[in-house]
């Protein structure tokens, strides 16, 4: 998450999407980029923004920006609560990842340290024509992931992922978006096949 986006459009609607389908015990983990620029008032904006409370978003201390030498400190004492995963790109491959990403392994460990975890993780649009759909299949292949319901809802220029291993609660989360999004439900949502039921 970098400063100079907060306050887009892109934060009305993950806020939208993280009111809808998370719970009250729902933290966000903003992964910034910037950090040093950032003040307890653009903090208050972003929870806002995102329907939390201050209290909500879990911030580092000053100077913890979220890169490759920092980021596997930057996942501890996270207690468990759901979480909102706010990186600048998305998710990718642990070979791939760079500070703009949230990566396989990480999002396998956040979900192993609490079996009623949810995980919601914002993600640019792929290039590729089935790009989002390809990750979704890959995360599930990932060790760790295997056993978990992962679906995305898909609204062209960004996703929300959302992967938990508590089928109830997948199950709630993902019937909430469908009835929200009525008749577009079946071209928004990207299913992966344990998700299918």
């Amino acid at each position: 998450m970098k400063l100079a986006r907060l306050g887009d459009a892109l934060d009305h609607w993950k806020g939208s999407l993280i009111e809808l389908i998370g719970d009250k015990r729902l933290r966000v983990v903003p992964m910034l980029t910037d950090r040093d620029r950032w003040t307890q008032q653009h903090f208050e904006t972003y929870a806002r923004l995102l329907h939390r409370k201050p209290e909500d978003v879990l911030k580092k201390e000053k100077g913890a920006l979220f890169s490759k030498r920092t980021r596997h400190g930057y996942f501890c004492d996270l207690e468990e609560h759901d979480l909102f995963l706010d990186p600048d790109t998305g998710i990718a491959s642990d070979k791939k990842a760079q500070k703009e990403h949230v990566s396989f392994s990480e999002i396998a460990r956040l979900l192993s340290e609490s079996r009623s975890r949810m995980l919601l993780i914002y993600q640019h649009a792929s290039r590729e024509k089935d790009g989002l759909r390809e990750k979704l299949n890959l995360l599930r292949s990932t060790e760790g992931l295997r056993g978990c319901d992962i679906f995305a809802y898909d609204s062209g220029a960004v996703s929300m992922v959302v992967i938990s291993q508590n089928r109830g609660r997948s199950d709630k989360a993902l019937a909430r978006l469908k009835c929200w999004l009525g008749p577009v439900a079946a071209t928004r949502i990207i299913e992966t096949p344990t998700s299918q039921g």
